[in-house]
Protein backbone atom coordinates (compact mmCIF):
# COMPACT_ATOMS: atom_id res chain seq x y z
CA UNK A 1 0.00 0.00 0.00
CA UNK A 2 2.84 2.29 0.94
CA UNK A 3 4.46 1.56 -2.74
CA UNK A 4 1.06 2.78 -4.39
CA UNK A 5 0.67 6.22 -2.23
CA UNK A 6 4.01 6.95 -2.91
CA UNK A 7 3.59 6.12 -6.59
CA UNK A 8 3.66 9.42 -9.52
CA UNK A 9 0.56 6.87 -10.56
CA UNK A 10 -1.18 8.03 -7.31
CA UNK A 11 0.48 11.52 -7.21
CA UNK A 12 -1.21 12.56 -10.82
CA UNK A 13 -4.64 10.76 -10.34
CA UNK A 14 -5.29 12.04 -6.85
CA UNK A 15 -4.53 15.27 -8.14
CA UNK A 16 -6.41 14.93 -11.82
CA UNK A 17 -9.69 13.88 -9.25
CA UNK A 18 -8.75 16.75 -7.12
CA UNK A 19 -8.96 19.65 -9.75
CA UNK A 20 -11.68 17.64 -11.53
CA UNK A 21 -13.88 17.83 -8.73
CA UNK A 22 -13.52 22.04 -8.06
CA UNK A 23 -13.48 22.82 -11.46
CA UNK A 24 -16.49 20.76 -12.35
CA UNK A 25 -18.43 22.49 -8.90
CA UNK A 26 -16.70 25.86 -9.82
CA UNK A 27 -18.53 25.72 -14.00
CA UNK A 28 -21.73 23.92 -12.46
CA UNK A 29 -22.84 27.27 -10.15
CA UNK A 30 -22.09 29.16 -13.77
CA UNK A 31 -23.89 26.63 -15.58
CA UNK A 32 -27.18 25.74 -13.31
CA UNK A 33 -27.40 29.88 -12.36
CA UNK A 34 -27.21 30.82 -16.27
CA UNK A 35 -29.91 27.93 -17.26
CA UNK A 36 -32.09 29.60 -14.15
CA UNK A 37 -31.71 33.11 -16.16
CA UNK A 38 -32.71 30.80 -19.49
CA UNK A 39 -29.30 31.70 -21.35
CA UNK A 40 -28.92 29.14 -23.73
CA UNK A 41 -25.36 27.09 -22.63
CA UNK A 42 -23.04 26.00 -25.91
CA UNK A 43 -20.98 24.00 -24.04
CA UNK A 44 -20.05 22.74 -20.61
CA UNK A 45 -16.38 22.24 -20.33
CA UNK A 46 -14.03 20.47 -17.38
CA UNK A 47 -10.53 21.09 -18.73
CA UNK A 48 -8.92 23.02 -21.74
CA UNK A 49 -7.52 22.12 -25.33
CA UNK A 50 -9.01 19.22 -27.48
CA UNK A 51 -11.97 17.33 -26.08
CA UNK A 52 -10.96 13.33 -25.09
CA UNK A 53 -14.80 12.66 -24.20
CA UNK A 54 -17.84 14.39 -25.25
CA UNK A 55 -22.19 14.33 -25.07
CA UNK A 56 -24.41 16.23 -26.44
CA UNK A 57 -27.42 16.74 -23.86
CA UNK A 58 -30.99 16.89 -24.66
CA UNK A 59 -30.73 20.44 -23.53
CA UNK A 60 -28.75 21.44 -26.62
CA UNK A 61 -25.66 21.61 -23.92
CA UNK A 62 -22.60 19.56 -25.15
CA UNK A 63 -21.04 18.37 -22.12
CA UNK A 64 -17.18 17.95 -22.56
CA UNK A 65 -14.06 16.30 -20.45
CA UNK A 66 -10.77 17.79 -22.49
CA UNK A 67 -6.97 16.72 -22.55
CA UNK A 68 -5.82 19.85 -20.23
CA UNK A 69 -7.72 19.43 -17.04
CA UNK A 70 -6.17 22.73 -15.51
CA UNK A 71 -9.39 24.72 -15.61
CA UNK A 72 -12.53 24.96 -17.29
CA UNK A 73 -15.30 26.74 -19.32
CA UNK A 74 -19.29 27.40 -19.84
CA UNK A 75 -19.51 28.67 -23.24
CA UNK A 76 -22.82 30.47 -23.18
CA UNK A 77 -24.96 32.00 -26.49
CA UNK A 78 -23.36 35.34 -26.84
CA UNK A 79 -24.19 38.07 -29.56
CA UNK A 80 -20.82 39.26 -29.58
CA UNK A 81 -19.02 36.09 -30.60
CA UNK A 82 -21.99 34.61 -31.78
CA UNK A 83 -24.28 34.87 -35.54
CA UNK A 84 -27.82 35.17 -33.36
CA UNK A 85 -30.85 34.89 -34.96
CA UNK A 86 -33.75 37.46 -33.82
CA UNK A 87 -35.39 34.64 -32.19
CA UNK A 88 -32.45 33.36 -30.24
CA UNK A 89 -31.43 36.89 -28.85
CA UNK A 90 -33.38 36.79 -25.55
CA UNK A 91 -30.87 33.91 -24.85
CA UNK A 92 -27.96 35.23 -24.89
CA UNK A 93 -25.74 36.18 -22.18
CA UNK A 94 -24.50 39.53 -23.26
CA UNK A 95 -28.42 41.00 -23.50
CA UNK A 96 -29.38 39.63 -19.75
CA UNK A 97 -29.55 42.75 -17.73
CA UNK A 98 -26.48 43.43 -15.30
CA UNK A 99 -28.10 41.83 -12.31
CA UNK A 100 -28.45 38.73 -14.00
CA UNK A 101 -24.98 38.47 -15.64
CA UNK A 102 -23.54 39.39 -12.13
CA UNK A 103 -25.19 36.72 -11.17
CA UNK A 104 -23.93 33.82 -13.73
CA UNK A 105 -20.90 35.43 -13.28
CA UNK A 106 -20.41 35.24 -9.15
CA UNK A 107 -21.78 31.56 -9.05
CA UNK A 108 -18.77 30.43 -10.28
CA UNK A 109 -16.43 31.22 -7.33
CA UNK A 110 -19.29 31.53 -4.70
CA UNK A 111 -20.82 27.92 -5.12
CA UNK A 112 -16.87 26.86 -4.57
CA UNK A 113 -16.91 28.57 -0.90
CA UNK A 114 -20.60 27.03 -0.30
CA UNK A 115 -18.87 23.03 -1.62
CA UNK A 116 -15.94 24.00 0.86
CA UNK A 117 -18.31 25.26 4.02
CA UNK A 118 -19.75 21.51 3.23
CA UNK A 119 -17.04 19.81 2.84
CA UNK A 120 -15.61 21.12 6.07
CA UNK A 121 -18.94 20.38 7.53
CA UNK A 122 -18.59 16.85 6.75
CA UNK A 123 -15.66 16.79 8.53
CA UNK A 124 -17.47 18.26 12.04
CA UNK A 125 -20.12 15.99 11.67
CA UNK A 126 -18.04 13.31 11.25
CA UNK A 127 -16.89 13.78 14.57
CA UNK A 128 -13.31 13.25 14.63
CA UNK A 129 -10.96 13.46 17.41
CA UNK A 130 -8.50 16.84 17.61
CA UNK A 131 -5.60 17.17 20.09
CA UNK A 132 -6.26 19.55 22.61
CA UNK A 133 -3.22 22.72 21.75
CA UNK A 134 -1.57 21.20 24.97
CA UNK A 135 2.49 22.76 24.78
CA UNK A 136 5.37 20.37 25.81
CA UNK A 137 9.05 20.85 25.41
CA UNK A 138 9.44 24.58 24.98
CA UNK A 139 12.79 25.53 23.09
CA UNK A 140 15.03 26.95 24.73
CA UNK A 141 16.04 30.36 23.47
CA UNK A 142 12.70 30.97 21.46
CA UNK A 143 10.24 33.42 21.62
CA UNK A 144 8.40 31.90 24.02
CA UNK A 145 11.23 30.45 26.77
CA UNK A 146 12.25 34.25 27.14
CA UNK A 147 8.35 35.22 27.87
CA UNK A 148 8.33 32.46 30.22
CA UNK A 149 6.17 29.96 28.95
CA UNK A 150 6.31 26.39 30.32
CA UNK A 151 5.58 22.79 29.13
CA UNK A 152 1.80 21.48 30.39
CA UNK A 153 0.50 24.85 29.32
CA UNK A 154 -3.21 24.62 27.23
CA UNK A 155 -3.26 27.39 24.46
CA UNK A 156 -6.39 28.27 24.99
CA UNK A 157 -7.04 31.76 22.82
CA UNK A 158 -4.58 33.14 20.47
CA UNK A 159 -5.51 37.49 20.06
CA UNK A 160 -8.35 36.93 22.06
CA UNK A 161 -10.18 33.89 19.58
CA UNK A 162 -10.19 31.20 21.38
CA UNK A 163 -8.43 28.28 20.34
CA UNK A 164 -9.57 24.34 20.95
CA UNK A 165 -7.38 22.62 18.82
CA UNK A 166 -3.54 22.97 17.55
CA UNK A 167 -5.21 23.38 14.07
CA UNK A 168 -7.01 26.70 15.21
CA UNK A 169 -3.91 28.22 17.06
CA UNK A 170 -2.09 27.85 13.25
CA UNK A 171 -4.79 29.79 11.52
CA UNK A 172 -4.94 32.32 14.23
CA UNK A 173 -1.16 32.52 14.22
CA UNK A 174 -0.95 32.65 10.32
CA UNK A 175 -3.37 35.64 10.63
CA UNK A 176 -0.46 37.64 11.57
CA UNK A 177 1.62 36.62 8.55
CA UNK A 178 4.54 39.77 7.88
CA UNK A 179 3.35 41.42 10.97
CA UNK A 180 5.49 42.95 13.94
CA UNK A 181 4.19 43.37 17.03
CA UNK A 182 2.70 41.27 19.94
CA UNK A 183 1.08 38.30 19.79
CA UNK A 184 -1.08 37.63 22.89
CA UNK A 185 -1.14 34.47 23.94
CA UNK A 186 -3.84 33.20 26.42
CA UNK A 187 -3.27 29.86 28.34
CA UNK A 188 -4.17 27.76 31.10
CA UNK A 189 -1.58 25.86 33.32
CA UNK A 190 -2.19 22.19 33.55
CA UNK A 191 -0.64 19.41 35.88
CA UNK A 192 1.99 17.64 33.44
CA UNK A 193 2.50 14.84 35.88
CA UNK A 194 -1.32 13.82 35.69
CA UNK A 195 -1.03 13.56 32.12
CA UNK A 196 2.14 11.46 32.36
CA UNK A 197 0.05 9.56 34.82
CA UNK A 198 -3.11 9.67 32.00
CA UNK A 199 -1.33 8.32 29.36
CA UNK A 200 0.60 5.23 31.20
CA UNK A 201 -2.81 4.21 32.23
CA UNK A 202 -3.66 1.51 29.88
CA UNK A 203 -6.67 1.91 27.71
CA UNK A 204 -8.83 -1.26 29.13
CA UNK A 205 -8.02 0.20 32.52
CA UNK A 206 -8.86 3.68 31.92
CA UNK A 207 -11.76 5.60 33.93
CA UNK A 208 -12.83 8.97 33.00
CA UNK A 209 -9.97 11.40 32.53
CA UNK A 210 -10.03 14.64 33.19
CA UNK A 211 -7.55 17.83 32.67
CA UNK A 212 -5.98 19.20 36.14
CA UNK A 213 -5.59 22.02 36.54
CA UNK A 214 -2.71 23.94 38.09
CA UNK A 215 -3.02 27.33 38.54
CA UNK A 216 -4.81 30.45 37.01
CA UNK A 217 -4.61 31.21 33.54
CA UNK A 218 -2.52 34.00 32.26
CA UNK A 219 -1.79 36.02 28.69
CA UNK A 220 2.21 35.90 27.19
CA UNK A 221 2.37 38.74 24.87
CA UNK A 222 4.85 37.40 22.32
CA UNK A 223 7.26 40.00 19.82
CA UNK A 224 6.98 38.76 16.53
CA UNK A 225 8.91 40.83 13.79
CA UNK A 226 7.93 40.25 9.80
CA UNK A 227 6.53 37.28 11.23
CA UNK A 228 7.43 34.33 8.84
CA UNK A 229 8.61 36.70 6.13
CA UNK A 230 10.77 34.68 4.73
CA UNK A 231 11.01 31.44 6.58
CA UNK A 232 9.75 29.06 4.57
CA UNK A 233 10.31 26.07 6.33
CA UNK A 234 8.99 26.79 9.72
CA UNK A 235 5.63 26.37 10.72
CA UNK A 236 4.19 28.89 13.24
CA UNK A 237 4.67 26.71 16.21
CA UNK A 238 7.77 26.23 16.00
CA UNK A 239 8.57 29.44 15.09
CA UNK A 240 7.68 30.51 18.29
CA UNK A 241 9.46 27.52 20.04
CA UNK A 242 6.32 25.41 20.90
CA UNK A 243 6.55 21.61 20.92
CA UNK A 244 3.50 19.23 21.53
CA UNK A 245 3.17 17.80 24.18
CA UNK A 246 3.48 14.27 23.85
CA UNK A 247 3.83 11.80 26.67
CA UNK A 248 7.17 10.35 27.90
CA UNK A 249 7.19 7.05 27.25
CA UNK A 250 9.46 4.86 29.12
CA UNK A 251 12.03 2.43 27.19
CA UNK A 252 10.31 -0.84 28.26
CA UNK A 253 11.02 -3.43 25.36
CA UNK A 254 8.16 -5.14 24.11
CA UNK A 255 9.75 -6.32 20.92
CA UNK A 256 13.57 -8.28 20.36
CA UNK A 257 14.77 -8.25 16.83
CA UNK A 258 16.47 -11.13 15.74
CA UNK A 259 20.52 -10.71 15.32
CA UNK A 260 20.13 -7.53 16.80
CA UNK A 261 22.55 -6.38 19.51
CA UNK A 262 19.91 -6.53 22.15
CA UNK A 263 19.23 -10.25 21.54
CA UNK A 264 22.69 -11.30 21.30
CA UNK A 265 23.25 -9.39 24.86
CA UNK A 266 20.57 -11.34 26.39
CA UNK A 267 18.24 -8.73 26.93
CA UNK A 268 14.09 -9.55 26.48
CA UNK A 269 10.64 -8.20 26.19
CA UNK A 270 8.95 -6.50 29.17
CA UNK A 271 12.90 -5.29 30.64
CA UNK A 272 12.98 -1.82 31.24
CA UNK A 273 16.05 0.64 30.38
CA UNK A 274 16.60 3.13 32.63
CA UNK A 275 20.55 4.67 32.32
CA UNK A 276 23.07 4.29 29.44
CA UNK A 277 26.84 4.55 30.52
CA UNK A 278 24.97 5.76 33.61
CA UNK A 279 23.61 8.75 31.94
CA UNK A 280 19.44 8.68 32.86
CA UNK A 281 16.94 7.46 29.93
CA UNK A 282 13.97 9.53 31.04
CA UNK A 283 11.97 8.59 27.46
CA UNK A 284 12.42 6.53 24.16
CA UNK A 285 13.46 9.91 22.28
CA UNK A 286 16.24 10.44 24.65
CA UNK A 287 17.18 6.68 24.29
CA UNK A 288 16.76 6.61 20.31
CA UNK A 289 19.31 9.85 20.22
CA UNK A 290 21.69 8.08 22.41
CA UNK A 291 22.13 5.18 20.67
CA UNK A 292 22.24 6.53 17.35
CA UNK A 293 25.16 8.60 18.33
CA UNK A 294 27.08 5.84 19.13
CA UNK A 295 27.44 3.35 15.99
CA UNK A 296 29.14 0.65 16.83
CA UNK A 297 30.32 1.58 20.51
CA UNK A 298 30.61 -0.32 23.34
CA UNK A 299 27.58 1.18 25.89
CA UNK A 300 26.52 -0.39 29.72
CA UNK A 301 23.10 -0.77 29.94
CA UNK A 302 21.04 -0.39 33.61
CA UNK A 303 18.22 -2.52 33.51
CA UNK A 304 14.97 -3.51 35.57
CA UNK A 305 13.70 -7.03 35.44
CA UNK A 306 11.07 -8.57 37.74
CA UNK A 307 11.78 -6.21 40.44
CA UNK A 308 15.88 -6.48 39.86
CA UNK A 309 18.45 -3.96 38.49
CA UNK A 310 21.44 -5.26 36.80
CA UNK A 311 24.08 -3.76 34.58
CA UNK A 312 24.50 -5.21 30.80
CA UNK A 313 27.04 -4.39 28.35
CA UNK A 314 26.53 -4.65 24.64
CA UNK A 315 27.95 -3.59 21.43
CA UNK A 316 26.09 -1.58 19.38
CA UNK A 317 25.40 -2.43 15.51
CA UNK A 318 25.45 -0.04 12.63
CA UNK A 319 23.68 1.31 9.77
CA UNK A 320 24.41 3.85 7.00
CA UNK A 321 21.85 6.12 6.18
CA UNK A 322 21.76 7.69 2.56
CA UNK A 323 23.47 10.38 3.31
CA UNK A 324 26.75 8.30 4.13
CA UNK A 325 26.15 9.04 7.69
CA UNK A 326 26.29 6.12 10.38
CA UNK A 327 24.12 5.11 12.91
CA UNK A 328 24.07 3.18 15.74
CA UNK A 329 21.43 0.24 15.91
CA UNK A 330 20.38 -1.66 18.92
CA UNK A 331 17.36 -3.74 17.54
CA UNK A 332 14.32 -3.39 20.27
CA UNK A 333 11.32 -1.89 20.19
CA UNK A 334 9.04 -0.37 23.69
CA UNK A 335 5.99 -0.26 24.61
CA UNK A 336 3.67 2.31 23.47
CA UNK A 337 1.64 4.93 25.21
CA UNK A 338 -1.70 6.35 24.11
CA UNK A 339 -3.02 10.04 24.33
CA UNK A 340 -4.57 10.87 27.51
CA UNK A 341 -8.36 10.68 26.79
CA UNK A 342 -8.24 14.03 28.28
CA UNK A 343 -6.45 15.50 25.42
CA UNK A 344 -8.49 14.27 22.92
CA UNK A 345 -11.49 16.91 21.71
CA UNK A 346 -14.37 15.49 19.83
CA UNK A 347 -17.01 17.52 18.79
CA UNK A 348 -20.02 16.37 19.00
CA UNK A 349 -22.35 18.39 16.63
CA UNK A 350 -25.69 18.29 15.11
CA UNK A 351 -26.02 18.39 11.21
CA UNK A 352 -26.86 22.45 11.51
CA UNK A 353 -23.90 22.54 13.78
CA UNK A 354 -21.91 21.13 11.87
CA UNK A 355 -22.62 23.07 8.66
CA UNK A 356 -22.58 26.28 11.01
CA UNK A 357 -18.95 25.06 11.70
CA UNK A 358 -18.05 24.72 8.40
CA UNK A 359 -19.10 28.00 7.23
CA UNK A 360 -17.00 29.65 10.21
CA UNK A 361 -14.19 27.35 8.86
CA UNK A 362 -14.77 28.57 5.88
CA UNK A 363 -14.49 32.35 6.85
CA UNK A 364 -11.51 32.00 8.56
CA UNK A 365 -9.80 30.66 5.71
CA UNK A 366 -11.40 33.55 3.40
CA UNK A 367 -9.77 36.09 6.44
CA UNK A 368 -6.20 34.28 5.54
CA UNK A 369 -5.84 33.49 2.10
CA UNK A 370 -6.86 37.60 1.74
CA UNK A 371 -4.59 38.54 4.99
CA UNK A 372 -1.28 36.50 2.72
CA UNK A 373 -2.51 38.10 -0.50
CA UNK A 374 -2.18 41.72 1.28
CA UNK A 375 0.99 40.93 2.81
CA UNK A 376 2.36 39.66 -0.44
CA UNK A 377 1.07 43.27 -2.40
CA UNK A 378 2.43 45.22 0.26
CA UNK A 379 5.91 43.38 0.23
CA UNK A 380 5.47 42.47 3.82
CA UNK A 381 5.36 38.50 2.69
CA UNK A 382 8.02 36.96 0.16
CA UNK A 383 6.24 35.84 -2.70
CA UNK A 384 8.37 33.05 -2.33
CA UNK A 385 5.25 31.46 -0.54
CA UNK A 386 3.36 31.18 -3.54
CA UNK A 387 2.75 27.78 -4.70
CA UNK A 388 2.15 26.07 -7.82
CA UNK A 389 0.31 22.55 -9.60
CA UNK A 390 3.47 21.25 -8.31
CA UNK A 391 3.23 21.76 -4.69
CA UNK A 392 -0.35 21.12 -4.60
CA UNK A 393 0.21 17.65 -6.47
CA UNK A 394 2.54 16.95 -3.68
CA UNK A 395 -0.33 17.99 -0.75
CA UNK A 396 -2.70 16.11 -2.48
CA UNK A 397 -1.36 12.60 -2.72
CA UNK A 398 0.09 13.35 0.83
CA UNK A 399 -3.37 14.25 2.49
CA UNK A 400 -5.16 11.11 0.14
CA UNK A 401 -2.52 8.76 1.59
CA UNK A 402 -3.07 10.13 5.38
CA UNK A 403 -7.09 9.20 5.05
CA UNK A 404 -10.44 10.72 3.79
CA UNK A 405 -10.15 12.93 6.64
CA UNK A 406 -6.85 15.07 5.45
CA UNK A 407 -8.41 14.82 2.25
CA UNK A 408 -11.68 16.37 2.48
CA UNK A 409 -10.01 19.04 4.46
CA UNK A 410 -7.48 19.73 1.76
CA UNK A 411 -9.91 19.44 -0.46
CA UNK A 412 -12.20 22.35 0.98
CA UNK A 413 -8.89 24.55 1.37
CA UNK A 414 -8.19 24.75 -2.32
CA UNK A 415 -12.03 25.29 -2.84
CA UNK A 416 -12.04 28.46 -0.49
CA UNK A 417 -8.53 29.47 -2.42
CA UNK A 418 -10.14 28.88 -5.90
CA UNK A 419 -12.89 30.68 -5.14
CA UNK A 420 -11.40 33.81 -3.51
CA UNK A 421 -8.77 34.10 -6.05
CA UNK A 422 -11.41 34.37 -8.68
CA UNK A 423 -13.17 37.09 -7.43
CA UNK A 424 -10.19 38.81 -7.14
CA UNK A 425 -10.86 42.17 -9.38
CA UNK A 426 -8.19 40.89 -11.92
CA UNK A 427 -9.49 41.23 -15.69
CA UNK A 428 -9.39 37.31 -16.88
CA UNK A 429 -10.79 35.99 -13.98
CA UNK A 430 -14.52 36.26 -12.51
CA UNK A 431 -13.33 38.98 -10.27
CA UNK A 432 -12.63 41.10 -13.08
CA UNK A 433 -16.03 40.49 -15.02
CA UNK A 434 -17.96 41.57 -11.74
CA UNK A 435 -15.56 44.89 -12.09
CA UNK A 436 -16.99 46.03 -15.10
CA UNK A 437 -20.56 45.06 -14.30
CA UNK A 438 -20.13 47.41 -11.23
CA UNK A 439 -19.28 50.06 -13.09
CA UNK A 440 -22.22 49.41 -15.44
CA UNK A 441 -24.41 49.79 -12.50
CA UNK A 442 -23.23 52.97 -11.57
CA UNK A 443 -22.90 54.84 -14.95
CA UNK A 444 -25.61 52.86 -16.33
CA UNK A 445 -23.84 52.19 -19.21
CA UNK A 446 -21.74 49.22 -20.11
CA UNK A 447 -17.53 49.21 -20.18
CA UNK A 448 -16.43 50.12 -23.98
CA UNK A 449 -14.81 46.77 -25.85
CA UNK A 450 -11.45 47.91 -26.43
CA UNK A 451 -11.27 48.90 -22.40
CA UNK A 452 -12.08 45.63 -22.00
CA UNK A 453 -9.05 44.44 -24.40
CA UNK A 454 -6.88 46.10 -22.49
CA UNK A 455 -7.57 45.23 -19.52
CA UNK A 456 -7.38 41.55 -20.17
CA UNK A 457 -4.65 41.70 -22.14
CA UNK A 458 -3.34 43.04 -18.40
CA UNK A 459 -4.75 40.32 -15.95
CA UNK A 460 -3.66 37.54 -18.66
CA UNK A 461 0.02 39.03 -17.91
CA UNK A 462 -0.64 39.13 -13.98
CA UNK A 463 -1.99 35.63 -13.83
CA UNK A 464 0.42 34.24 -16.13
CA UNK A 465 3.13 36.14 -14.22
CA UNK A 466 2.28 34.62 -10.96
CA UNK A 467 1.77 31.40 -12.70
CA UNK A 468 5.67 31.21 -13.30
CA UNK A 469 6.40 32.44 -9.62
CA UNK A 470 4.49 29.36 -8.31
CA UNK A 471 5.87 26.99 -10.98
CA UNK A 472 9.81 28.23 -10.42
CA UNK A 473 9.09 27.84 -6.63
CA UNK A 474 7.77 24.75 -7.36
CA UNK A 475 11.30 23.54 -8.63
CA UNK A 476 13.21 25.27 -6.59
CA UNK A 477 11.89 22.98 -3.62
CA UNK A 478 12.02 19.76 -5.09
Amino acid sequence: MQAITDSVFFTILVTLVSIGILVAVHEAGHFFVARWCKVKVLRFSVGFGKPIWRRLGKDGTEYVIASLPLGGYVRMLDSRNDDVSAAQLPYAFDQQGVYKRIAIVAAGPLINLLFAALLYGLVHLAGVSQLLPVLGEVKSQSVAAQQGMQPAQQIIAVDGVATQSWQQVHVQLLQRLGDSGLVAVQVQPLDGAVLQQQAATPVAQREVQQLVINGASRTYELPIENWLADNLDATPVQQLGWQVWRPQVPVRLDRILDGGAAQQAGLQVGDLITHINNEPMPDYVVFVKTVQNSPGGYIELRVERDGLVFEQGLRLHSKELDDGRLIGRIGVGVMNLYWPDSLLYTPELSLLEALLAGTEQVRDMIGLTLNTLRSMLFGKLSVEHLSGPISIAQVASSSAAMGWVSFVTFMAYLSVSLGVLNLLPVPMLDGGHLMYYLIEMVTGKPVPDRVQQVGLRIGMAVVLSIMFIAIFNDLARL
